[in-house]
């Protein structure tokens, strides 16, 4: 990959930079467990899930904190963690980008799917943005929706998650999806 250019470097870590400050739940400036932990409680509370599935809320999001790495007292700054998202899905191989993207954003999806019918629906794609994003408006989080539901069928299918999610993370081209996969841009 070495054909990217500062641009699309700079356009990519702050993509990372958005991603880990909108993770960064608890407000400390680290990524850590905690925020993961954070996470699948609010989207119990949010999502009102019974006992069975808010267990499986919490292991999903605890799957993906284990594949980032984030043990038990593991703290990486915000900023760091962008930069090291940056320099490392630079070089990544197109194979392993696509496995570990899918280890970390399959659990996620179950976990937003909260109904269980195999899809996420604007509601349920609302209360993820409640969570990750409180600050933005309505309007907002129905165009990351509208956008990411890339056949227009009115729900997010796995399979257009993980498209976004991929275009999000691991694109280094300017595109419109990977404006809003976690709500606007922050500079």
């Amino acid at each position: 990959m070495s054909s990217l250019t500062e641009k699309h470097r700079a356009y990519h870590l702050r993509k990372m930079r958005t991603r880990f400050t909108r993770l960064d739940l608890n407000h400390d400036g680290f990524i850590s467990r905690e925020d993961y932990e954070l996470m699948a409680t609010k989207v119990q509370e949010c999502g009102k899930l019974n006992a069975e599935d808010a267990e499986s809320t919490r292991n999903a999001f605890m799957t993906v904190a284990d594949t980032l790495g984030l043990k038990p007292g593991v703290k990486i700054p915000v900023e760091e963690a962008a930069k090291k998202a940056n320099r490392e899905f630079a070089v990544m191989a197109q194979e392993k980008r696509l496995a570990f993207l899918k280890e970390t954003h399959n659990p996620i999806f179950d976990a937003l799917d909260l109904n269980k019918d195999g899809h996420i629906s604007l509601d349920e794609f609302k209360v993820y943005f409640q969570i990750i994003a409180p600050d933005i408006s309505e309007d907002e989080v129905t165009h990351s929706f509208n956008m990411i539901d890339s056949n227009k069928n009115g729900e997010i299918s796995r399979e257009e998650f993980i498209t976004a999610a991929f275009d999000f993370i691991h694109g280094f081209e300017e595109t419109e999806v990977s404006k809003v996969f976690f709500g606007p841009l922050l500079s």
